[in-house]
């Protein structure tokens, strides 16, 4: 999806999002990151990488002849199940040993 001064595509009304097929909204809410291409950036950045569109929108009002499109992560994160190990209840810290109390006085400090 390549736009050029692309104006939030993304905000949709409620009523919009539950009139929508569910693949279009799964792939909506799909891992992404926006790139907006630059082509005569004065230090020569020929690209720029923003997480937000907000970020992206400014870009494109910075730089005019920029280009913005959305680029999907090729796989979205999985969840992992992660192993654990029950510890006997013997395994516990001993309990401290309590300090004598101290003997320094306060100070005066008039």
């Amino acid at each position: 999806m390549k736009n050029k001064n692309l104006k939030s595509p993304l905000m949709d009304s409620n009523s919009e999002l539950s009139t929508k097929p569910q693949s279009q909204l799964m792939r909506q809410d799909a891992s992404h990151y926006y790139e907006v291409k630059i082509p005569n950036h004065p230090n020569g950045v020929p690209q720029m990488h923003c997480g937000n569109v907000k970020d992206a929108e400014r870009l494109l009002e910075i730089y005019p002849d920029a280009t913005m499109s959305k680029i999907y992560l090729p796989h979205p994160p999985q969840t992992v199940d992660v192993p654990y190990i029950s510890v006997a209840p013997d395994l516990e810290l001993p309990m401290q040993q309590i300090l004598p109390e101290s003997q320094a006085e306060p100070l005066d400090l008039k």
